[in-house]
């Protein structure tokens, strides 16, 4: 191509834009205007409006209802998994980190959309930005106080204090290879157990902890597109075309 476009000669040249294509990047950078088509690292199908996206990274929002994909990555692709491994037998206790981190992972990204769409303090963003949920009942506290979003509503007190638990747990299992030691007793409670003694964990309590980390980002989801809000119409849209779809689906099988 660079020879056609240095060239002296007047005239027609044909140019080969897919051999073009494949030498990009060959020999030199890409040029930033510079696009391939091919997938990225994330194609979902928005549950609200039904769009094929394909984003670079986890998490993102639909490319035409700007709905945020968390809760759909959670309760699509993760929850079915946590399930599938508990079921098929231990270690639960690894079941029970990795649903605890995926919760992590999960409220992160929320955060960042909240701490770079919301106006605040830099006080506030550095507080939330820098928050983790080793302690679920101060970082609860700080996500109610700074955006009014209770992860914990309708949530039983039972419930909320076995989380707790699972939540201080999660980094025994991940650091102290699920041996208990004096930080944990001290920041947990946890007074079923001893200094030293293996932590151990059942079937029950890895779907248990599923459960509430489910209902959490559920909670999570709804408060943060209340401040961040989608877009309805395309939302309404997509319901009034699955519906007509239903209809004719059944009409048709009569």
């Amino acid at each position: 191509m660079r020879e056609v476009l240095e060239s002296d000669v007047d005239g027609e040249h044909v140019i080969d834009m897919d051999a073009v294509a494949d030498a990009a990047g060959r020999e030199t950078e890409k040029p930033p205007f510079y696009y391939a088509e091919e997938s990225q690292q994330n194609r979902f199908t928005c549950a609200e409006c039904g769009e094929v996206n394909d984003i670079l990274g986890r998490f993102g929002y639909c490319s035409v209802c700007s709905t945020w994909n968390g809760l759909q990555e959670l309760t699509e692709k993760v929850v079915p998994g946590l399930r599938a491994r508990i079921n098929s037998g231990g270690p639960h206790e690894s079941y029970v980190r990795d649903a605890v981190s995926e919760f992590d992972s999960l409220v992160g990204g929320y955060v960042v959309e909240l701490v770079r769409r919301v106006g605040m303090s830099s006080a506030r963003k550095n507080r939330l930005s820098k928050r983790t949920f080793q302690n679920l009942k101060s970082a609860v506290a700080d996500l109610r106080e700074a955006m009014d979003i209770d992860l914990l509503e309708g949530i039983s007190v039972d419930d909320m204090e076995f989380a707790g638990l699972m939540f201080h747990r999660r980094h025994v299992y991940e650091h102290k290879g699920g041996v208990v030691d004096e930080k944990y007793i001290a920041d947990s409670g946890d007074k079923s157990v001893r200094l030293g003694q293996a932590l151990h964990e059942s079937a029950e309590s890895a779907h248990r902890i599923v459960n509430l980390i489910v209902r959490m980002a559920r909670n999570l989801h709804r408060g943060f597109h209340e401040i961040v809000p989608p877009n309805e119409e395309a939302i309404r849209f997509h319901k009034r075309l699955s519906n007509r779809a239903g209809s004719s689906g059944g009409a048709g099988a009569g």
